[in-house]
């Protein structure tokens, strides 16, 4: 046997006469591992829904961190954006766009009064009064005139 195989063959009768170990502390699982970690219905929709939400504002920012600084190139006055700057400005412009539907949302209210009752947490169209409720009137081409 040559020196420089000693090492190998060593190891070798090592890893042959080892047992397998036991490392860790013991501790109670659930029986049904894969049920317990499963989400149920809602929240797997709810956590699909916010990932796609969470993608959709990133793509959003990272096109907007790559048309600014594409513009930055032919404008050098203009400073280089960060994906977490782009992130900010999506978000602030989100934010001024919710105000916006708000303000249109309540001038809607505004131009129709009392069409609109809340039910619960949002609104709703009101039901019209019964008076103004009436059957179609139809006129005959006699009653019409000429």
């Amino acid at each position: 046997m040559r020196p420089s195989n000693r090492p190998a063959y060593a190891f070798l009768l090592v890893a042959i006469q080892a047992s397998t170990a036991q490392a860790g502390m013991p501790s109670p699982l659930p029986i049904e591992v894969p049920r317990v970690f499963q989400l149920s219905t809602p929240a797997l929709e709810r956590f699909q829904t916010i990932s796609f939400f969470l993608f959709i504002f990133a793509v959003c920012a990272a096109t907007v961190m790559f048309l600014w600084n594409y513009l930055q190139r032919d404008f050098p006055r203009l400073p280089r954006l960060t994906f977490g700057r782009a992130a900010a400005g999506v978000f602030l412009w989100g934010l001024l766009f919710v105000i916006v539907l708000t303000m249109i949302s309540g001038a809607r209210e505004l131009m129709t009064p009392r069409a609109w009752e809340q039910r619960g947490y949002t609104y709703q169209i009101a039901e019209p009064p019964a008076s103004a409720v009436d059957e179609p009137t139809t006129v005959s081409n006699d009653e019409a005139g000429p």
